[in-house]
């Protein structure tokens, strides 16, 4: 679609308000936006939300059912016997904006969004479990410890990298040079 066209038919409208309203949750947080306020980013009459949606919770399951179908797929299929360390240098490799999934996460959750009215399931969180627990014996710490000291750290890296960034005075060099071995660390506390 082009700037200043407006969506018709319903996946185009729908891909408009999924789209406009990841963008607008990301920045403000669900709480802080109207389902007018995506109506009007997306370019549609906002009784489309009630529509397409049901409502603006409706809206933000839809959000996040559609960006953690986009994370799954970036990460790939999982491999026959796939250990963790496998799994994670394939998540780590993902490209692309994934970390607006996890901002709006993070908002919802901060407002008191219940995780599970947030995404009925979570998919690459159950690889992950599977992967660590199909790697057991590498590891002495519990699948199900590893995998949250994983998604904490992971989580606090995509929210906070900006204040992390700015809080330690790094350029854009020493950044990546943080990021790189950030992503060590990770993968040794997934060998330990």
């Amino acid at each position: 679609m082009t700037a200043g066209t407006k969506p018709r038919g319903r996946d185009s409208v729908r891909a408009a308000l999924i789209a406009s309203a990841a963008q607008l949750f990301a920045e403000r947080g669900p709480k802080a936006v109207s389902v007018r306020d995506v109506a009007k980013a997306a370019g549609v009459n906002h009784g489309l939300v009630h529509r397409h949606f049901g409502s603006k919770d409706g809206l933000l399951k839809a959000v996040m059912s559609e960006l953690t179908d986009q994370i799954a797929e970036a990460v790939g299929e999982p491999q026959p016997g796939e250990t963790l360390d496998e799994f994670m240098r394939s998540a780590l490799a993902v490209t692309g904006d994934v970390g607006l999934h996890w901002r709006i996460l993070a908002r919802a959750l901060l407002d008191g969004e219940d995780p599970a009215e947030l995404q009925g399931e979570f998919p690459v969180v159950a690889r992950m479990l599977e992967a660590a627990r199909r790697s057991g014996g590498q590891s002495a710490i519990a699948p199900e410890t590893l995998i949250t000291v994983a998604i904490s750290l992971g989580l606090g890296f995509l929210v906070f990298a900006p204040y992390a960034q700015q809080a330690t005075g790094q350029d854009e060099a020493q950044w990546e040079q943080t990021k790189s071995e950030l992503r060590g660390l990770v993968g040794g506390l997934i060998r330990t």
